[in-house]
């Protein structure tokens, strides 16, 4: 009996040992994260991101020094596929899923990944410059309305992408199904020669090559996002895209969250009252020249809204991409780490 009360007592002070170890450690990594006071981090944070091919806030961010206002360092990881980039932020090998929209995410999360949005970006707006996106066709073509786009060939640059949703609302409403044309899934960089050379009747760009095409001459547009959006209840969410990061991210640096935040509202709001230099100061990062850059504008807001998801789900809906009742918006979405909707910043 004493040496079984000895040996018991002997487990019992290793495992509290090793328990002790534990939390000891635990707190250790945990207090080695950045802490977010006063509006930005007490040690800096290197944020994996996919490096911008086109306008983006993140630029101004970054070369603005929102990013390094708030203690974070954007590490420019390349580019990545649309259609590849939540599993990337899943994996780790990004941290922030600076592109897309809430379909996008709702996609993902039906897909099963543990993906949630933070913050809005940027919004349409019917400027042809400002614009989320252009349907194109040729001026001396045979499409001069969507009548005529049945057994027509329609580029765009994925499929589940906006394209595919916007899309799908401006055929539903003029009566075509989508059997009734032929889907080609092509890079915007690609589609205006294309559609130049009759391999496509209808090219769907983003800027900045609906800009480019614009400037060049001899296409017609067929229609807008925006005018799709404004048929649809809003114009301007017809180009609401959003920020997300994994949940895994979240949950493990929900400082980082915050401060990137911070930044990303700083850097939109600088580009809606300083919208030309931005475009010149997105022209010299992306190396093009600036006739060509087209921008984006931004809501006036510091948080989501579900109002602004809801339009998404609901075009997903109406469109078959999604059954009806099966994304619920506030289910893509969180403003628990939004320092302004919490109060912790003015």
């Amino acid at each position: 009996m004493k040496k079984m009360l000895v040996t018991g007592l002997m487990g019992l002070t290793i495992l509290a040992l090793i328990t002790g170890c534990s939390v000891f450690t635990q707190k250790t990594a945990d207090d080695d994260k950045p802490k977010f006071i006063n509006g930005k981090l007490t040690k800096e944070f290197h944020l994996k991101v996919v490096t911008p091919t086109s306008f983006n806030e993140l630029i101004i961010a970054d070369k603005k020094g929102f990013f390094k206002e708030v203690g974070i360092i954007p590490e420019y990881t390349g580019s990545a596929p649309s259609g590849t980039l939540a599993q990337s932020v899943i994996k780790g090998d990004n941290h922030l899923f600076g592109s897309g929209h809430p379909s996008t995410i709702a996609a993902a999360r039906k897909a099963g990944a543990g993906i949630k949005i933070v913050l809005h970006s940027m919004v349409d707006d019917p400027d042809p410059d400002k614009m989320h996106m252009t349907w194109f066709v040729r001026r001396d073509g045979a499409i001069k309305s969507a009548k005529d786009l049945v057994g027509k060939k329609i580029a765009m640059s994925g499929l589940g992408s906006c394209a595919e949703f916007l899309n799908g609302d401006f055929l539903r409403r003029n009566d075509i199904s989508r059997d009734q044309v032929e889907i080609v899934v092509m890079k915007d960089a690609q589609q205006e020669q294309a559609l130049r050379h009759g391999f496509i009747d209808v090219a769907i760009v983003h800027p900045p090559y609906n800009k480019i095409a614009k400037n060049r001459g001899g296409l017609e547009v067929l229609t807008t996002s925006y005018e799709i959006g404004e048929l649809a209840g809003n114009g301007a969410l017809s180009g609401l895209a959003v920020r997300a990061f994994s949940e895994e991210f979240i949950r493990d640096y929900p400082d980082v969250v915050k401060a990137y935040i911070v930044a990303d509202l700083k850097a939109q709001q600088y580009i809606n009252e300083h919208y030309e230099e931005s475009l010149q100061v997105a022209a010299e990062f992306l190396k093009v020249d600036v006739k060509d850059m087209a921008g984006n504008i931004y809501p006036r807001q510091q948080w989501l809204k579900d109002e602004d998801i809801d339009f998404w789900v609901k075009l997903g809906e109406r469109n078959g991409f999604f059954a009806q009742g099966e994304i619920k918006a506030s289910d893509l979405y969180t403003n628990e780490l939004n320092p302004y909707y919490k109060g912790e910043l003015q």
